[in-house]
């Protein structure tokens, strides 16, 4: 393509009118190739250069995004001189010549961005731009609290001062037991080589598993080792403005970009039984502050439907357990919201079905499948800020969790919120038969020897039966922004 005036480029790509363009350039605002160009008889090949305003690339479709699970023992270079594997080789993109955006070192698994988007990749990598990143760490021995916060306040290393953000601890992955000292949660912004490694052996601790499970606002989730996705538009969005943002503006407007940096309380555990209003209070304060959300029954409701596809009957614990722990079930979020996929297939929308709907309590109530579930739910809460939805996360999930809500209704409010629920399900349910479900789940839920639907010590109790939506999102926001103060 001939070389063009800027004005003109910018018009014909959409980003503004020729005389919003030129006000534009005349500001500054609009570079070539990295280098600013101010005059208006500035020109550029659109076909080759790299034409940016305010540091965003303007012809977007040029460029491809991906996000890989770096394994262990891959290197975080286009290639290697030993012949050793590198996350290029792991990425089959035709027509894009990609590039890692920083490093993950050679025994650290996790997310790793690859793009051919030269402007994303120097946002991401420039310290000026302090882009969070979270790390899941494994540690050979235990840390307590004055190490933890030793971590914090800042430590030397041959020279270098290297602080995080934040340590918590987390439980180990794949376990339902409680938060361990040797698992760790680590949030910085830096990007010296080897970091998180060098700080912890300051503190006479060594790192026997490191995975990055986000970075800025795009997590890791449940995409499984050794596979890649190319990004949304809006993820790519979202890394563009979380780079451009300023940390006095991350720690004042975390609603905007949930997941990095985040002011208030997480996860928030919100149980009850069925029809109880979980639902509606979640969405309103995932509306309000950010959160991601995980309704963990649709997950259960996801077992149960695998099962039923697989007739495997609920009787038979260690084929459910199986299926749950298979790898089959996965979570994407979209939205704040986690959807549920059986393999590459979102069944979200599958999952209130009348004969998932019959189902699902057996399926629940196996101790095993809910011993998998449970451990994978945890694992979700500590990727991202969540609120977590269910009969059991307040009581088992997150039993420290800073805010525990338990929602109650009577039997009767309830069974009428359910047959209208059924309605907008698609499916007509009469009011007695929607009473004997209610009742039903309640027994099932309350008498299981797994995880019985119990108040969780220290929930903040609400009787939805008693106060309109507005009063309920009234009072859980009100206990939210209490412990924010």
């Amino acid at each position: 393509m001939a070389v063009e005036r800027l004005q003109k480029i910018l018009s014909n790509a959409g980003v503004a009118s020729r005389r919003s363009a030129e006000a534009m350039i005349v500001a500054g605002r609009v570079a070539v190739n990295g280098k600013t160009l101010d005059t208006l008889g500035a020109r550029a090949d659109p076909e080759k250069d790299e034409i940016t305003v305010d540091g965003t690339p303007v012809l977007r479709e040029r460029y491809r995004y991906v996000a890989l699970h770096k394994p262990t023992g891959v290197l975080s270079s286009t290639s290697d001189d030993r012949g050793r594997p590198t996350v290029v080789s792991l990425v089959e993109i035709e027509g894009a010549t990609l590039r890692p955006v920083g490093r993950l070192d050679l025994e650290s698994e996790g997310l790793i961005l690859l793009t051919n988007d030269g402007a994303l990749t120097e946002l991401l990598t420039h310290p000026r731009h302090e882009v969070q990143k979270e790390y899941l760490v494994a540690i050979d021995q235990p840390l307590g609290k004055k190490g933890r916060e030793r971590l914090v306040r800042g430590v030397r290393h041959e020279g270098e001062r290297l602080k995080a953000d934040s340590v918590q601890l987390v439980s180990p992955v794949g376990s339902t037991g409680q938060p361990d000292a040797r698992w760790l949660l680590i949030t910085l912004h830096g990007g010296r080589k080897r970091e998180i490694r060098r700080m912890l052996s300051v503190v006479g601790r060594r790192v026997v598993t490191l995975r990055r499970i986000r970075i800025g606002p795009l997590a890791l989730g449940t995409l499984a080792l050794g596979e890649s996705r190319e990004l949304t538009p809006e993820e790519v969005e979202a890394l563009y403005d979380a780079a451009k943002r300023e940390r006095k503006q991350l720690r004042g407007s975390m609603a905007e970009a949930p997941g990095m940096d985040f002011r208030y309380p997480h996860p928030i555990a919100i149980d009850g039984p069925a029809a109880s209003g979980k639902s509606t209070l979640a969405r309103a304060l995932v509306e309000r502050f950010g959160y991601v959300l995980l309704d963990t029954g649709l997950m259960y409701r996801a077992v149960a439907l695998a099962a039923l596809r697989a007739e495997a009957p609920a009787n038979d614990a260690a084929a459910c357990a199986e299926l749950a722990r298979s790898g089959l079930l996965r979570l994407a979020v979209e939205d704040r919201e986690a959807r549920v996929l059986l393999g590459e297939e979102d069944v979200t929308d599958q999952l209130r079905a009348s004969e998932v709907e019959g189902a699902v309590s057996d399926y629940a109530a196996i101790a095993e499948v809910r011993r998998e579930l449970v451990a994978q739910q945890r694992l979700f809460a500590a990727q991202q800020p969540s609120l977590l939805v269910g009969r059991d996360i307040g009581s088992v999930v997150l039993k420290d969790a800073p805010v525990k809500l338990y929602l109650q209704a009577s039997e009767e409010v309830r069974a009428q919120r359910r047959g209208e629920q059924a309605a907008e399900w698609g499916s007509q349910q009469s009011a007695s038969e929607a009473g004997r479900d209610i009742s039903g789940r309640d027994t099932t839920d309350s008498t299981r020897a797994a995880s019985p639907l119990v108040e969780p010590e220290g929930a903040i109790v609400i009787d939805t039966g008693e106060l309109d939506a507005d009063a309920m999102i009234a009072r859980a926001i009100e206990a939210i922004e209490e412990r924010t103060r």
